[in-house]
């Protein structure tokens, strides 16, 4: 009978100790180690020198702000011209790009242009367009707006395929000095529709 009451007692024990809880302590938190995390970029890692866009191609219409602080400005596609034939087989296409100083210190700029057509040949380009020196603006002061002609020279052949679409890269570059970077400060691409070069 011993035997049995002590086996009893012993089980409700063990039935008890198996469905009790402990509840969490109240009192101090204790610190918890950070778990390193390795970030993810968001976004393409830009190429060193250059400032690009968040949009890889930008509708034709579109402004960009560049640069930042005392030094910006806003550029923009101002017009396209069809220069009569230079030379035979050769077609040149005039760019003016406009760009304003919408900050407080002047700034002088030169950049190059390069169209892509539909079938991804590349014409003009830094130390290409406009005979290899670019397009340069004067010194733009606070509020000022200059556009600056520059231009890139295509086979007659190839022309065509210019009419149905292209996408404008153009390389900025900031004037500090008489000697001009070929290292761009800013670059920007804009889609440039059907029938604008005809």
């Amino acid at each position: 009978m011993n035997k049995i009451l002590l086996f009893s007692c012993a089980a409700i024990l063990v039935l008890v100790a198996g469905c009790t809880t402990i509840s969490p302590d109240t009192g101090t938190p204790q610190p918890v180690s950070p778990v390193p995390t390795t970030p993810v970029p968001t976004s393409p890692v830009p190429t060193p020198g250059v400032t690009e866009v968040s949009n890889p191609v930008l509708p034709m219409d579109a402004e960009v702000v560049l640069g930042t602080g005392e030094k910006q400005f806003t550029v923009w596609i101002d017009s396209f011209e069809i220069d009569p034939p230079s030379e035979p087989g050769k077609q040149t296409i005039t760019i003016y790009v406009a760009a304003k100083n919408t900050g407080t210190e002047p700034v002088q700029l030169v950049w190059f242009s390069r169209l892509t057509d539909v079938a991804g040949k590349i014409y003009g380009g830094i130390g290409i367009s406009h005979g290899g020196t670019g397009a340069r603006s004067g010194l733009i002061t606070q509020n000022v707006t200059e556009a600056a002609r520059d231009y890139v020279v295509v086979p007659v052949e190839d022309f065509e395929k210019l009419s149905r679409g292209a996408v404008l890269d153009v390389y900025f570059m900031e004037k500090k000095s008489e000697t001009v970077s070929l290292v761009p400060d800013y670059h920007v691409r804009w889609s440039v529709d059907p029938e604008i070069i005809v």
